[in-house]
């Protein structure tokens, strides 16, 4: 059993993961995915994500400003989940679900080249697998965001190591400059063939961490910290530059899920109460929405399938959470006490 925690933390993110799997749901099955403030509900989620990481681990960072203890937390919150789930997809559904022979599909290099994503090298297909659904080749797509957010981890730890934040407005300070480079490279009207994600999930990430420097005031005034971020996205998105004021209501989204995580609301403050399956949820989703499709349940509609296949994400979820995540959460370290207080007997 988990502890409550006094926060809707926990709450929104499990709604920030169905979001991720019900917009996935759409392209899954061949269908015209919907936007929400002109992008998919999935990436709407993965943005809320990244803002509420930003928040945490700045404030982790801030509790215990230790590159050596913080590596070792956010290895042991993102490997042992994503090695289980990059196992199962190998050794579980490849086989039940390739169209290859076992034997060609275990020599197949592509079968062992998809272990690459246990160092975030990311690998999509494995030989054979879903290849008669809808989106063929793409075992586990959300995995790509976690090299962003390792990477997010290492710009912050990076920057407390110098020092840099200790000072208050150096989170600020970098999302201004990630917008800047948004807008440098995006703005000038150089031909661009793709959209840097890495750009515009570290700009949701900066706002985050912006919001936990400031926290005491966010804290104290939830409403009015939201109706000022509200204030500032709708003059950025009236008058700031495109394709930087493009991004306003995304930003606001992030600033508003953060804001609202932090708040405590009745009803929502219990979420994690009997664990913490968002991660799960996230990493899970996409496979087992295959898996349905896979099986046909794709022919029984988009809600069928859709209950179905959260059925199954939640329930490898509930045992990623209690057989592997958990127990590698228990060898997180503490930060060293003084060595003074470390003597004394209570």
């Amino acid at each position: 059993m988990h502890a409550p925690r006094l926060n809707n933390f926990d709450a929104v993110r499990l709604m920030a993961a169905l979001l991720v799997i019900w917009g996935h749901q759409f392209a899954l099955m061949g269908m015209p995915v919907p936007l929400i403030l002109g992008n998919e509900p999935g990436a709407l989620g993965v943005i809320i994500f990244f803002a509420l990481s930003g928040y945490l681990v700045s404030i982790s960072w801030e509790a215990d400003a230790h590159a050596g203890r913080f590596a070792l937390r956010r290895v042991l919150r993102i490997w042992p989940g994503l090695l289980a789930v990059v196992l199962l997809s190998v050794l579980v559904l490849g086989p039940l679900f390739t169209t290859l022979p076992l034997r060609d599909y275990l020599r197949t290099g592509g079968t062992w080249d998809y272990l690459s994503n246990l160092w975030l090298d990311t690998r999509y297909p494995l030989p054979g697998v879903f290849e008669h659904n809808p989106l063929p080749a793409s075992v586990n797509g959300p995995l790509w965001t976690i090299q962003l957010e390792v990477g997010c981890y290492i710009a912050l730890a990076l920057a407390g190591s110098l020092g840099l934040l200790r000072w208050r407005f150096s989170a600020p300070l970098a999302l201004l400059a990630l917008a800047a480079a948004l807008q440098w490279r995006y703005g000038s009207g150089r031909p661009v063939s793709t959209w840097s994600f890495g750009l515009q999930y570290g700009m949701m990430f900066a706002v985050g961490a912006s919001l936990a420097s400031f926290r005491s005031a966010m804290l104290r005034w939830h409403g009015r910290s939201m109706a000022l971020v509200l204030l500032a996205a709708l003059a950025l998105h009236a008058w700031g530059p495109q394709p930087v004021a493009g991004q306003a209501p995304l930003l606001a989204l992030a600033a508003g899920a953060v804001i609202l995580g932090s708040a405590a609301t009745p009803g929502l403050t219990g979420a994690a109460r009997h664990g913490d399956f968002s991660y799960g949820l996230y990493i899970y989703g996409f496979p087992m929405q295959q898996t349905v499709i896979a099986l046909g349940g794709g022919a029984l509609g988009f809600p069928v399938a859709l209950a179905l296949s959260l059925m199954l994400a939640f329930a490898w979820a509930v045992f990623s959470w209690r057989l592997v995540e958990r127990p590698a959460l228990s060898f997180k370290p503490r930060k060293a006490r003084p060595a003074a207080e470390a003597v004394l007997p209570f």
